[in-house]
């Protein structure tokens, strides 16, 4: 007699981000999720409704893992900057889930956007503008490294130092 997985919410979640991990977010479907979890697809379904409902578990790890992180990375400009790079490269087939794919915010828990969000804010200086524009730049760059659009010879260490020197000047003007 075999032993019966113990399939929730959790396991569904971790082995998603872990298939996404290693052969990125194309190759998730609910078939290679069932199987990697010893499963039929069909018994999926007592657990979550749908390939979106998956995609959101993961966007809702990712991003309490990324917030975690966020948080403790330091307290300057250049401690948050430099972590967000960080987090992307180390999670480069993740990132395009939580961070580029649209968010399922109807299905992620409540509040983890905004508590995440309330932390990026603050590193803007407490403006949601600032946020906005700092995030744009650190997300298109950090695009433009994880798709390898940039030369090979690109001094990557000088260019975010030059992000970071824009932005504590852009927070110092909006200071005065």
């Amino acid at each position: 007699m075999s032993a019966r997985k113990m399939v929730n919410r959790q396991s569904i979640c971790d082995t998603a981000m872990q298939l996404i991990r290693l052969h990125g977010v194309e190759s998730l479907s609910m078939r290679t999720l069932a199987a990697a979890l010893g499963i039929k697809a069909p018994s999926l379904y007592d657990h979550v409704k749908n390939r979106d409902e998956v995609i959101a578990l993961v966007q809702g790890a990712g991003l309490l893992d990324f917030g975690d992180g966020f948080a403790v990375a330091g307290t300057t400009t250049r401690d948050k900057i430099l972590f967000y790079r960080q987090w992307a490269l180390a999670n480069p087939k993740l990132y395009p889930v939580v961070f580029q794919q649209r968010l399922q915010r109807e299905l992620l828990p409540d509040g983890l956007e905004a508590n995440v969000l309330g932390l990026v804010v603050d590193a803007a200086g407490g403006s949601h503008i600032l946020a906005r524009t700092m995030w744009a730049q650190l997300h298109g760059l950090v695009d433009l490294e994880l798709q390898g659009r940039l030369p090979v010879d690109a001094d990557m260490q000088s260019t975010w130092e030059q992000v970071i020197v824009g932005f504590e000047a852009n927070q110092k003007a909006n200071m005065t």
